[in-house]
């Protein structure tokens, strides 16, 4: 009996890999497919997408079990998950028609469809977001027995399962489509970079900044894991892709190691905030907001030069304070020169074809073109057929847990509307503020961290733009700088704690402790958490129109209040701050911002003298231990 079990385990473990490649090569083929010949139609297109994201995820599982009754489990998963989609293809047609009022057998098939989309990601990103769609659906099943203005009318069992699921709503709707059309042909095109080789590329320029800069290992890890991370999308991954190289390098140029998982964390995730790519969540905002991406890939240029600025310099103040020399490494000049093309051209016609209004799956295809087209000119970036073939399975894979992930975020967003909660949600937070402005930022952007911790930014941002944004347009934002306010700070919830997932990364690669380390990530980007307010009434952030003394004063007034916020979070300036000068500064970002805010010139007066009297203070201080 023992060796049965050990011949079918070892028959599934050598096909399996196999398996897994060629359903995510037939995945890949269909989105090439559907670019160019969407012969399905909308609806089936999601359809046959849904299937393909459940049975590559649920066979890569399988393929990735140790025990053998675990891998039966996924392979019966996966082909429960491609009946339930053939049902659904087969009546489309009468399910699309009785939406609302599905017969017994459709709501069976509804219900093992939401079981099996809620299950799989929960699998994939953790318990977090699908309680949050479980919250949703008992609230839609049972909200009228609610008192007061939280209850809404009695629904059908089975009407709620048609809206989520069997009548082409909840599951399949903008979500998915946006799966189907702009997310997966951009994740396979940032998964195939690896193939190419042109992490060393990073490396080798984040070296040649180094030279240059005191701290030179922490500047070579911000460089190159922003430029990595503007095009993978996930802050986590980024981290285990380069901080395996950066974190070491960085303790052996003398940081501590918490302090380089938080530099580590913190330059992975600016890489998603970061255009032209921005993690691939900006087609998504752009699809949101109904404006071009070309809008919003110049709108967010500003705001990376400040995450950007305060990334170098708490980098520089960490140096300085632990009295790390500048990096040593000489960069190839070689391996740089013959990787720039492989990177600039492919991004360059992505960028071009995207602000020319070509979709993003159009735009995708090129770009997939082009680097395979560039990469293939030099021995040294030409991708072996093998981990080009694994690059493009990788991709397919980590797309189609995006999809389950845009599936199942549908169905909290119909719960969400059919039942009202939406606005009963912004009614109870603005309730909560008194309709005031700040205190509702505030809320808004605790919620949208709390949403955000444990999803990767794609999904992150989706997330809150269906339950936070909206509240921030009913208090009388704009809609642009509503989703901007919030898909800053489900950015931020990468690197801040208590989940802080670039930190948990990193601390497992640097042999240190989480916690110290989600610390680091934190205290590097707070500064960061400071500029969403000053978008609320100063539209030169997002690269707006403002009268230009206002604008400077805006500027500068942001300059202050982030290199106060930097001070008071590294306890350094010119010298080591003392408790006082370190209360003084959190006290000049918050005065500097409140002037941002509320844009009163007593503020900014305020804030400006006393910042440059601490300066003075430090710069003497610092000539006297000179002198001494």
């Amino acid at each position: 009996m023992g060796s049965d079990t050990d011949r079918s385990t070892g028959f599934l473990d050598r096909w399996l890999p196999h398996v897994v490649t060629f359903v995510a090569l037939v995945m890949v083929a269909f989105h090439v497919m559907v670019v160019w010949y969407p012969m399905f139609g909308e609806l089936m297109n999601q359809n046959t997408h849904l299937g393909f994201c459940l049975v590559l995820v649920f066979i890569n599982w399988a393929k990735n079990a140790g025990n053998k009754w675990w891998k039966i489990f996924n392979l019966l998963c996966a082909l429960l998950s491609l009946a339930l989609v053939i049902f659904m293809a087969v009546n489309y047609e009468r399910l699309d028609m009785n939406a609302g009022w599905p017969d017994p057998p459709d709501v069976v098939v509804g219900v093992l469809l939401i079981v099996v989309v809620i299950s799989s990601t929960w699998r994939s990103f953790g318990p977090i977001f699908p309680i949050l769609v479980l919250i949703a659906i008992a609230y839609a099943l049972f909200g009228h027995l609610i008192p007061g203005v939280l209850s809404h009318p009695p629904f059908e069992f089975g009407y709620i399962v048609s809206n989520l699921s069997v009548g082409f709503r909840g599951i399949y709707g903008m979500l998915l489509n946006v799966s189907v059309n702009m997310l997966f042909l951009l994740i396979v095109f940032g998964a195939i970079f690896d193939a190419t080789g042109i992490t060393k590329f990073f490396m080798e320029f984040g070296k040649l900044i180094s030279r240059h800069l005191r701290g030179g290992a922490g500047h070579t890890a911000t460089f190159s894991s922003s430029f990595v991370g503007m095009v993978n999308g996930v802050a986590a991954a980024n981290v285990a892709l380069t901080g395996a190289y950066t974190i070491p390098m960085m303790k052996k140029s003398g940081f501590k190691p918490e302090t380089a998982v938080g530099i580590e964390a913190m330059a992975s995730t600016g890489g998603q905030l970061t255009p032209p790519i921005m993690g691939i969540a900006v087609f998504i905002m752009a699809g949101f907001l109904g404006v071009s991406y070309g809008d919003l890939m110049f709108k967010a240029l500003i705001p990376a030069v400040f995450y950007y600025a305060i990334a170098v310099a708490g980098v520089f103040l960490i140096a300085f304070r632990e009295r790390i020399a500048k990096g040593k490494e000489i960069a190839e000049k070689r391996t740089m020169a013959i990787g720039a093309p492989v990177f600039i051209i492919p991004m360059g016609i992505l960028t071009a074809l995207l602000v020319l209004r070509y979709s993003p799956g159009y735009a995708a295809f090129w770009g997939i073109v082009s680097l395979l087209a560039v990469s293939w000119i030099s021995k040294e970036t030409r991708p072996r057929f093998n981990h080009l073939i694994q690059c493009f399975a990788l991709g397919a894979i980590m797309a189609a847990t995006f999809g389950i992930a845009c599936a199942c975020i549908g169905m909290l967003v119909k719960s969400m509307t059919f039942t009202g909660a939406a606005t009963k949600l912004s009614l109870v937070i603005t309730t909560v503020s008194g309709g005031n402005v700040l205190p509702t930022l505030v809320m808004t952007m605790f919620l949208s961290i709390l949403l955000a911790s444990s999803l990767p930014t794609v999904i992150a941002y989706i997330v809150v733009a269906f339950v936070a944004a909206p509240i921030l347009v009913d208090l009388g934002l704009t809609p642009m700088v509503a989703h901007f306010f919030v898909f800053y700070y489900a950015i931020l919830a990468t690197v801040t704690p208590p989940i802080a997932g670039g930190a948990i990364v990193g601390s497992q690669i640097a042999g240190c402790k989480y916690t110290p380390a989600a610390m680091e990530s934190f205290k590097l980007a707070a500064p960061f958490f400071l500029l969403p307010y000053f978008m609320i009434n100063n539209p030169i952030i997002l690269s707006g129109s403002q009268p230009v003394l206002s604008a400077v004063m805006a500027l500068a007034a942001l300059i202050i209040a982030m290199s106060s916020m930097i001070c008071f979070c590294q306890g350094y300036c010119f010298v080591v701050t003392s408790k006082p000068e370190r209360l003084l500064f959190l006290v000049v970002s918050f005065m500097a911002t409140a002037y941002g805010f509320y844009m009163q010139n007593a503020l900014f007066l305020g804030s400006t003298a006393l910042f440059f009297v601490l300066l003075i203070f430090q710069w003497k201080r610092r000539n006297q231990r000179s002198e001494i």
